[in-house]
């Protein structure tokens, strides 16, 4: 009822000339003296001409009131879809509008193409630039001192933060990049582990892990950067004591450290993007890109990362792995 009273709210201005005209009818028929009473039946058959008209109106209204409801909610295009036009300025209208779809298409072909130059640029920047770091990891190699072994910590950490450029950019990406598929979770912490292996040696800190079965649905290279960044953040942040990587029968894979802890007011903005905390600057060791990438892979795999911290007595980051609905946009 209340669309059919918008529908009339629309005819308002016919309406007001059809009373004017009526007006000027009865003000010339009383002049003349012409008997009102012979001017009753013509009027009672425009008054069902009236009512026919309207109706047929309102449900024509109605019609393409449910199509571009239908249209919107679908989100687009609109091409062919939008319903004939009832006029000269409904049909201006549809070219407006179609137009504004075909320059906004345009628009968005041109991002993607800037885009997806902008990650191939940065994928064969990331692949160039592994090779001479990879030679400079074998020269250290050959002496075992301890300033090489200094030299191959921050050598690592270069690494990382030349990966959490190309991962930052492909973040990006629609789902077309993830591959979901069911793993092992013990392959892929276990793999996460060797590459942190050498960190953990260099600070002295006992890795505590007992193995698990449990196999989920993911997307493995994801997943595995986000048990990554949790490791070395874990790592980057304990001077002394244990990692623990746990994983329950409910499939929540916890990664706790006994390191300085966040602080409480930081707690709830640690997945925000380029927040460093009271922590990063104080030991000015972080980006604040680290845990946002984190949180945004995980919702886009469907997981749930949340994080709990006592400062003085460490942090605890749980992902839960079971499937959720993927985010795609």
């Amino acid at each position: 009822m209340k669309l059919f009273w918008k529908y009339l709210y629309g005819l308002h201005r016919t309406a007001v000339w059809a009373v004017l005209c009526m007006g000027c009818f009865a003000v010339v028929f009383a002049l003349y003296g012409v008997d009102l009473g012979m001017v009753w039946y013509p009027l009672l058959l425009c008054a069902v001409f009236t009512a026919v008209f309207l109706l047929c109106g309102y449900l024509r209204f109605l019609r393409s009131h449910r199509m571009l409801l239908s249209i919107l909610e679908g989100g687009g295009p609109f091409g062919d879809s939008l319903p004939a036009p009832a006029g000269t300025g409904e049909e201006d209208y549809q070219k407006l509008v179609l137009a504004a779809e075909d320059a906004h298409r345009s628009d968005r072909e041109a991002w993607e193409a800037a885009r997806r130059d902008t990650e191939d640029y940065y994928a064969t920047w990331v692949h160039q630039i592994k090779a001479p770091i990879a030679v400079m990891r074998i020269l250290l190699q050959q002496a075992d001192t301890r300033e090489n072994q200094e030299l191959k910590s921050e050598l690592f950490r270069i690494e990382q933060y030349v990966e959490m450029v190309l991962y930052y950019v492909r973040l990006g990406e629609s789902g077309s990049d993830l591959v979901i598929q069911e793993h092992d979770l013990d392959d892929i912490i276990r793999k996460a582990v060797r590459k942190y292996a050498g960190q953990f040696v260099r600070k002295r800190i006992h890795l505590v892990y007992q193995g698990t079965d449990i196999r989920v649905l993911t997307d493995e290279k994801w997943l595995s950067f986000i048990i990554e960044q949790l490791l070395s953040n874990a790592v980057k942040y304990t001077s002394k004591g244990s990692v623990t990587i746990s994983v329950d029968a409910e499939k929540r894979l916890t990664i706790s450290d006994t390191g300085i802890g966040i602080a409480g007011e930081d707690l709830p903005r640690i997945f925000e993007k380029g927040y460093t905390g009271y922590n990063g600057r104080v030991e000015r060791k972080s980006t604040g890109i680290g845990l946002y990438l984190c949180k945004m892979a995980a919702d886009k795999l469907g997981h749930r990362l949340s994080a709990e911290s006592e400062p003085g007595k460490g942090s605890r980051f749980t992902i839960d792995l079971e499937s959720y609905p993927l985010r795609t946009e």
